[in-house]
């Protein structure tokens, strides 16, 4: 039996629908739908609803935060979906955020050059790095919080104080535009990669270049595999790339697929979600390098993913200006279990 509901909170339309889980066996590829949208909506009635650039989830799943191309920066209730706070501070597009690993900060950035830090629960900003040498692409925390990588049109990748945005050391990048970012799990690797298509790993603690992989066509999303063992690169390439992150050792690519892939997101232990311009996820084994399931819905280019490993939620944000969340688990090695929508009306724009 499928149960919706449908509120408006802080000018918010959410709307939520639920099913018992149904399978998506491997084989042919089922299309599924998202277990809740929320659809963001302008300040002014007369301008359009803000693109989504980036979403972020606190480590304990209380928080949902998202940024885009009105310059404000939302915090959501990550259970409700109610809106809780609008954060001004931004004078240009803000294209990336992420959170501090003790869920009591996240960081933004933007086009208008400078990283502002907030405080979760208060809904203010706490501190601002200033103007900086140029406008940023992608950042991302280590994973104890005490580094914030942060890079964008420049050569240079900032390593900045996680707590004071004091910037601690600059890292020559692989080339300028460096849209992707990805820490290991263990902290231990940073990875960057943008226009040129070649990746750079660094030691963020000494800053040594510990490699650079070979490149393809401009990059824009890297993930490392949950137990850190592999690198995963996607971008213009229809293609996505793996290595052997220990080694450096290339790895067998996932096949080509239309668009360009916008985003990655380890969502189990060889579970990789993919999303870009063809408005569609795939969830795809990289053992086997097949295609397990899609998740449609969205109506646009799906530029960010974030997977929050407690409730088993891929999360996702595109230029359609809705954020999407779906409930994915490996359950065996032939099926996921998925929480599906009713239809693919539900909720879209």
């Amino acid at each position: 039996m499928w149960k919706s509901w449908s509120v408006i909170v802080g000018g918010v339309s959410l709307v939520a629908l639920w099913a018992v889980c149904g399978l998506v066996q491997a084989g042919p590829i089922s299309d599924t739908y998202a277990s809740r949208v929320i659809e963001l909506t302008s300040l002014d009635p007369a301008e359009k609803a803000p693109v989504v650039s980036s979403v972020t989830l606190d480590p304990k799943g209380r928080f949902l935060i998202t940024a885009g191309d009105d310059h404000l920066v939302r915090i959501w209730n990550a259970q409700s979906g109610q809106l809780l706070y609008r954060l001004p501070g931004h004078v240009d597009w803000v294209r990336a955020a992420n959170f501090r690993a003790d869920g009591q900060a996240v960081a933004t950035a933007g086009a208008d050059r400078q990283i502002v830090l907030w405080d979760i629960k208060g809904g203010r900003m706490v501190t601002s790095s200033g103007e900086q040498s140029q406008s940023f692409y992608a950042i991302r925390y280590s994973p104890d919080g005490r580094i914030l990588a942060a890079a964008g049109s420049g050569d240079r990748v900032g390593l900045y104080d996680g707590s004071t945005l004091r910037l601690l050391n600059e890292l020559p990048a692989p080339g300028q535009d460096i849209g992707a970012l990805a820490f290991s799990p263990d902290g231990r690797q940073l990875a960057a990669a943008g226009r040129e298509g070649r990746i750079r790993v660094w030691d963020p603690a000494t800053g040594q270049t510990l490699r650079d992989l070979p490149g393809q066509r401009r990059i824009h999303a890297l993930a490392y595999s949950l137990d850190g063992s592999v690198l995963a690169a996607g971008g213009n390439a229809r293609a996505i790339a793996m290595w052997d992150a220990r080694s450096g050792a290339e790895l067998p690519e996932l096949p080509d697929r239309p668009g360009k892939v916008r985003a990655l997101a380890f969502c189990g232990p060889t579970l990789l979600a993919s999303s870009g311009s063809d408005n569609m996820i795939r969830i795809w084994d990289t053992k086997t390098r097949q295609e397990r399931a899609h998740l449609v819905g969205h109506s646009g280019s799906i530029t960010t993913l974030a997977w929050d490993t407690k409730s088993n939620t891929l999360i996702s944000g595109s230029f359609d200006t809705t954020v999407r969340l779906w409930q994915v688990r490996l359950e065996s090695a032939d099926r996921i279990s998925l929480r599906p929508d009713a239809s693919p009306n539900h909720g879209g724009r």
